[in-house]
């Protein structure tokens, strides 16, 4: 059975200082300098001093955990959707929780009084984290299984410098979207797809790529993407830009602020090394 989702029953937020920096930081220092120094190592990787970001990292006024941004986000979604009979709370992500090691599946669950629900959480993949994850829950929702959870969060503090997330610029930002089968929902979900790039690949290849993949009528179909690259896209259809500083949230927030009833969109992440989407159909179908 088709799995859907209400975009209006979407939340999501940006956050700033939900966690005092740490009380008698300097204290702690050596110990974060070393476990990153063995992270390094583990990876294959030198590490020196040039590539830390451990003092910032203790002290920024900005910190956002991931547990912290759950329960600011969870009254809310609370308020839109029925929550007691979740069977799988799963979180996508790139950048890691600034609290390493913390369950936020199993958070969300116990604040929910759920008892015999999974959690699980996607992360290694990148911005297309969440799309991957809304393939995991179509796959999970069957046997009696009826009803997820998917939380998004990155937060931007590393303890370590990193060129990537510099370029990104992120914001501590979390989604929560609901997803259900057999409802009457708007937005059905309909199959993911990862497309390695071909030589010679552009963004609008790539897009036209994932249309065909999906059998979408693109003309009639809204694509979704960051902001910076749509105006390399000679797309048939409507566009829809998302906020890349959101990552793995971007794709939700822009539908939570801006979908139209009776559309079909396809949620597209592109990257150098290929491109990843989601198709969300108006009309039931078979997962393509």
């Amino acid at each position: 059975m088709t799995i859907s989702l209400d975009p209006k029953r979407i939340v999501w937020n940006t956050f700033d200082g939900l966690e005092p920096p740490i009380a008698g930081w300097q204290d702690q220092v050596d110990y974060w300098e070393d476990y990153t120094s063995r992270f390094f190592r583990s990876n294959g990787k030198d590490y020196t001093r040039d590539d830390s970001n451990v003092a910032r990292w203790l002290t920024a006024s900005d910190r956002a955990p991931f547990a912290n941004m759950l329960l600011a986000l969870l009254p809310i979604l609370r308020e839109r959707a029925d929550l007691c009979d979740l069977d799988l709370v799963i979180l996508a992500h790139w950048l890691p929780d600034i609290h390493l090691g913390t369950s936020v599946t199993n958070l969300a669950l116990h604040s929910l009084g759920i008892d015999d629900g999974l959690g699980f959480a996607v992360s290694d993949r990148g911005r297309s984290a969440s799309l991957f994850a809304l393939h995991c829950i179509g796959r999970y929702l069957a046997n009696g299984r009826k009803k997820a959870l998917l939380v998004t969060m990155d937060q931007k503090h590393l303890l370590y410098r990193s060129p990537i997330v510099e370029a990104a610029n992120p914001f501590n930002a979390a989604s929560m979207v609901v997803l259900s089968q057999g409802c009457e929902d708007p937005l059905h979900y309909r199959g993911y797809r990862r497309l390695p790039n071909q030589p010679c690949d552009t963004v609008e290849t790539a897009a036209y790529r994932l249309a065909k993949r999906f059998d979408l009528d693109a003309a009639n179909c809204i694509l979704v993407a960051d902001r910076h690259i749509l105006p390399h896209v000679d797309w048939s259809g409507p566009v829809l830009p998302q906020e890349p500083r959101l990552l793995c949230s971007a794709p939700f927030a822009a539908l939570a602020d801006h979908s139209a009833e009776g559309r079909d969109y396809l949620l597209m992440n592109w990257e150098t090394d290929g491109a990843s989407g989601v198709y969300l159909s108006s009309e039931r179908g078979d997962v393509l």
